[in-house]
């Protein structure tokens, strides 16, 4: 198992899934101090491909720990396997594709299925941004997705009567979490889909883990550039500080969309950029609507700021769904969230605790020389 690095190199491979973000302070040379210990802190980094993308951690311990943040990383290396081993779709073995093969069976409606408290838990957070959304996030969309992706595929539009009994295989409320690890469920057939989830979730269970191990140091936490959970402060203040983050679209230019501070919160940024396809002269977004089962028109930019790094995963793909509309950040404000919306259209629509988070904002159109992540020099605060 590969031993963490004191500072990794830059530039390592990941998959870009939505907007990219820039960490100041992340490749820092001088040692800052833990104002807590009065001990200079160190920079203990370390990353590797996990959950279908490329996990990043940059850590700042005391200079005397070292050794024992070392250890910390191997170990959640193999808590991701782990973790990716209940909630992948991907891997027939998983516990999330066995819970789907039952869910498929007739049996299941009278009998339901039994799940461990990983899995229940993340259900239950999945149908938390399902209900808080008004459908807009669906862990069910699955069939959906695969509908319209096999339209993209043969050059047409599915039939309205495909579409209807597609439509009928989805849906969040037909899941039922009673508790003591049992699904329940109102339909048959229906198949869950955590990928909206599963990277946040994972951020929540390191940081909790790392805040109890590490209480007076920081950490920056990263799941393909897309889902991000800063802990503490880089530069060992008591008070105040926070890690800084560029975010920047996925359009080709490279449009700068915020600057934002974050100390002890989670950010997930979703993009319909560059996921579209055409039939005939239409443009069909990679996004479904679950409530209409219509792919969604136009591209939009979703940035959620969370104390839980799941539920801002969540809530940046729902919002791909809603848009900048009044009714998205009404939603999002009821959650509890910021959340920033930008359409490539020009609307923007963003919540008001939104600004307190912003060190700057940029104007819509503008770029940074420059593709892919370019670090920034700028001095914090």
């Amino acid at each position: 198992m590969a031993r963490a690095r004191e500072r990794r190199r830059r530039g390592a491979p990941g998959v870009v899934v939505a907007c990219w973000l820039v960490a100041w302070g992340c490749a820092c040379v001088p040692p800052s101090f833990d104002l807590d210990r009065r001990e200079a802190r160190v920079v203990v980094s370390d990353g590797w491909l996990a959950m279908g993308t490329f996990f990043d951690v940059d850590l700042r311990v005391p200079s005397s720990r070292v050794d024992e943040a070392r250890a910390w990383l191997d170990a959640q290396r193999a808590e991701i396997a782990r973790l990716e081993a209940i909630y992948s779709r991907h891997d027939p073995q998983s516990e999330l594709s066995r819970l789907n093969a039952t869910l498929a069976s007739a049996s299941v409606l009278r009998d339901g299925a039994h799940v461990g408290p990983e899995l229940e838990a993340i259900l239950y957070e999945a149908l938390e941004v399902f209900e808080g959304s008004a459908g807009a996030f669906d862990p069910t969309v699955g069939p959906l997705i695969d509908l319209w992706t096999e339209a993209v595929g043969r050059g047409a539009f599915p039939g309205v009567e495909r579409i209807r009994a597609t439509r009928r295989r989805v849906g969040a409320q037909s899941l039922l979490l009673p508790g003591d690890g049992v699904v329940g469920v109102t339909l048959a057939g229906i198949r869950v889909d955590l990928d909206g989830l599963a990277k946040g979730v994972t951020l929540d269970r390191i940081g909790t883990d790392f805040r109890s191990t590490f209480p007076s140091s920081a950490a920056l936490l990263s799941f393909g550039e897309s889902s991000v959970f800063a802990i503490g402060d880089p530069d060992g203040r008591a008070r105040g500080g926070g890690w800084r983050l560029e975010v920047r679209s996925r359009d080709e230019q490279g449009t700068r969309l915020s600057t934002i501070r974050l100390r002890d919160l989670a950010l997930s940024v979703s993009s319909s950029l560059g996921r579209t396809s055409e039939i005939g002269d239409a443009r069909i977004s990679h996004v479904v609507d679950p409530r209409t089962a219509v792919a969604v028109e136009g591209t939009v930019e979703a940035v959620v700021v969370s104390p839980r790094a799941g539920l801002a995963d969540g809530w940046s793909t729902a919002l791909l769904v809603l848009g900048a509309q009044r009714e998205s950040i009404r939603l999002v404000d009821r959650a509890g969230l910021e959340a920033y919306v930008f359409e490539q259209a020009g609307r923007i629509a963003a919540t008001d605790g939104w600004e307190a988070l912003e060190t700057e904002r940029a104007a819509p159109g503008s770029v940074d020389a420059g593709p892919g992540i370019v670090p920034v020099d700028v001095d914090p605060d």
